[in-house]
């Protein structure tokens, strides 16, 4: 039964690692050919790389034309956050088109040595944690998406009734480029995450055997050599959870690389949104309370929407990561409970050895090195934008009453 479903979560994972690629590439993303079964599964491709520079030129021209547009009739309000938020993941996009190109081969020999199906075959994953991550990863990817649609479906309704439907989708096309290299590697860190529990797990099923056996009854119950002989299984496995975990360390820095400026960029992205987005439900509530305007119910609802879902993908991404951190912190502190005071010697070696790769590494999530992501992410974007809203409401404020 758990061969069966481990199995079953090797496929799942690897259907949807396929779907992501197929789409990276569709979008001129991933400008590699990918071969499965192959030693390099990924290989630099020169038509592929043709193929994202014509998405590259294609998109900026299309969408550097409508921001010109846009400007030259007046039509940019960097007050409302559903413009503003379009405008910054255009550009986003471009960036993140231009620099996948710049890195794709390197793209292509890290990816090929990562051993990912690899150290999922030797790790058993939880299924409900497992299939929990997967759908908050796919409510990420899909949900959110289709949310903004939603919105800005309302939005053109509203301001421009006669236009056709599919203008909302050319809307949304840049939102999605933009986050599609974020939500790859949330994608993978899902995986990750279940593999350092998985991980976990068998660390504390050691723990309990090996404290089990240090007691003064298991001590006469079993022989000596019957002792050493099963510390040194518990130790070969052991050196395997170790081999495992540096792996896990070195591979998820190294898929970090091509993803970091893509992730600063959508970090500064959702900061201003938010900004942008309590900004505007404040001037409508002020154009209400303080110039006598109708509330604008709808226009506050579409800012809130775009502010919402700015607010949940750095919460999720903050989550995500705090939670690998306090994995690779809970592998140093089972390590820490053995009981060692009758283990063998052989055992020890290698409880020291893995309890110096935990700690030597200090595993981080730090994307450019400019910023750790964790819990504090959050309160510190809060900070920001309570800084920002401070100097802006201020200002409004400052030229309202001025007027009168």
């Amino acid at each position: 039964m758990d061969f069966t479903s481990d199995y079953a979560h090797r496929r799942m994972v690897k259907f949807l690692t396929i779907t992501l690629i197929v789409f990276m590439t569709a979008f001129g993303l991933l400008a590699n050919r990918y071969r499965p079964g192959r030693r390099e599964r990924f290989r630099f491709s020169k038509a592929y790389l043709a193929f994202a520079l014509l998405w590259t030129i294609a998109f900026s021209f299309i969408y550097g034309r409508q921001i010109y547009k846009d400007y030259q009739q007046g039509q940019i309000n960097l007050k409302d956050a559903t413009t503003l938020y379009s405008y910054m993941n255009i550009i986003v996009a471009v960036i993140n088109y231009m620099t996948q190109m710049i890195i794709s081969d390197h793209v292509a020999k890290m990816m090929s040595r990562v051993p990912f199906f690899d150290t999922l075959k030797t790790l058993r994953l939880d299924s409900r944690s497992l299939y929990k991550s997967i759908a908050l990863a796919l409510v990420k990817t899909i949900v959110f998406p289709l949310t903004l649609e939603v919105a800005l479906i309302l939005q053109q309704r509203r301001q421009h009734p006669e236009i056709s439907l599919i203008w909302t989708l050319y809307r949304l096309f840049p939102l999605i480029i933009s986050n599609l290299l974020n939500n790859c590697y949330f994608g993978a860190m899902v995986v990750v995450k279940e593999m350092l529990y998985a991980l976990n797990r068998r660390l504390d099923a050691q723990l309990q055997e090996v404290n089990l056996l240090q007691r003064k009854d298991q001590l006469k119950l079993y022989t000596k050599y019957y002792r050493m002989q099963r510390f040194c299984a518990l130790a070969d496995e052991l050196d395997q959870l170790a081999y495992r975990y540096r792996l896990i360390y070195v591979h998820s820095g190294k898929y970090l690389t091509p993803m970091s400026l893509s992730m600063i960029l959508s970090l500064v992205c959702n900061l201003l949104g938010i900004t942008v987005g309590f900004y505007s439900l404040y001037y409508a509530i002020a154009d209400t309370f303080i110039m006598g305007k109708p509330y604008d119910g709808l226009g506050s609802l579409i800012n809130l929407v775009f502010l919402s879902i700015s607010l949940a993908e750095i919460t999720l991404l903050s989550h995500l990561c705090n939670h690998l951190l306090v994995a690779t912190r809970r592998s140093a502190v089972i390590l820490q409970e053995m009981n060692l005071q009758y283990a063998d010697c052989r055992y020890r070696q290698a409880v020291h050895n893995f309890t110096m790769l935990v700690t030597v590494t200090k595993y981080q999530i730090k994307p450019l090195g400019l910023y750790e992501l964790d819990m504090r992410l959050i309160i510190n974007v809060f900070s920001a934008v309570a800084s920002f809203l401070l100097i802006l409401v201020q200002a409004d404020l400052y030229q309202r009453f001025m007027m009168y």
